[in-house]
């Protein structure tokens, strides 16, 4: 699929549902950028960010988000994506969990002028729903409702007002076809288990969308700098800002078809029967 030529702005959504190896394909292309060269993983703290910061919302709107409902919030964020990324020549990668949607009065939050590329992270939805109770400390049947909720959100807590503004997610498969149907922003799709399976392939593609030189020696040393195990050593000595409170680790084994060990047949049976669609779409099935 090519990249409409009418994108014109300075994004790169890096976009997925959450726990879906958003945070390790950021993680290579910091080490691809760099040519391959190891990556600190506090160096995530100031690459690809989601453009979620309420500091950041309210500086650029001279807004007080703090005063203001979810509902109004959303309604700002088209113009809030206008001036951040609507305008300058300088690309920048975001990750971003929201869905693709349109506010109450239509407008696209992300819109093909905030863009300037996207692409679309796909995982098994049984493994999803294993990694989101694991981060979330909650139960793996509240984890396969929240898959399935179409209204599910992600918002700060009232004593983490200075924080994020919330996030419109949806379902598993709403999200999926919200970025990949529905945007209008023609994504390069990767599925996690095809990047799993071959990184290097997987990394060889996005560079070739995005524009941006690879050559081999680079790729195998974002490959390198990337592996599982090592990225869950680094963890274990110095910690991981992107882990919660609540979860005893970020970095498990990042493996495809780990649901096999863990979901009951009745779990793995409402999955499928919740994202049937979808997940014959993408293999799954």
């Amino acid at each position: 699929m090519s990249v409409p030529s009418a994108l014109s702005g300075r994004a790169i959504w890096l976009a997925s549902y959450p726990k879906s190896g958003n945070t390790w394909l950021r993680l290579a292309l910091k080490s691809l950028q760099a040519g391959g060269a190891p990556i600190a993983l506090s160096e995530l703290n100031d690459y690809a960010r989601m453009a979620i910061g309420r500091h950041l919302f309210d500086g650029l709107l001279e807004a007080d988000s703090g005063n203001m409902t979810d509902a109004e919030i959303e309604a700002l964020r088209p113009a809030f994506h206008d001036l951040h990324f609507g305008t300058g020549e300088q690309a920048e990668l975001c990750k971003i969990h929201d869905c693709w949607f349109r506010t109450s009065d239509g407008r696209a939050v992300f819109d093909r002028h905030h863009t300037r590329a996207a692409l679309y992270i796909v995982r098994d939805p049984r493994d999803v729903a294993v990694s989101w109770a694991r981060f979330m400390a909650g139960s793996l049947d509240w984890s396969i409702r929240f898959l399935a909720n179409s209204e599910a959100r992600l918002g700060p807590d009232a004593d983490r007002i200075n924080s994020a503004i919330a996030q419109r997610i949806g379902g598993w498969s709403d999200h999926a076809a919200s970025w990949i149907d529905e945007s209008g922003l023609a994504p390069l799709v990767i599925r996690y288990e095809d990047m799993h399976a071959d990184l290097p392939t997987t990394l060889a593609l996005v560079a070739a969308h995005l524009g941006w030189d690879a050559p081999e020696s680079a790729i195998a040393g974002a490959v390198a700098a990337t592996r599982f195990e090592r990225l869950a050593d680094e963890e274990a000595r110095s910690g991981f800002r992107g882990k919660p409170g609540s979860a005893e680790r970020f970095f498990h084994t990042g493996r495809s078809g780990g649901w096999r060990d863990v979901l009951t047949p009745d779990q793995a049976a409402r999955v499928a029967t919740d994202h049937h669609a979808m997940m014959h779409r993408f293999g799954y099935l």
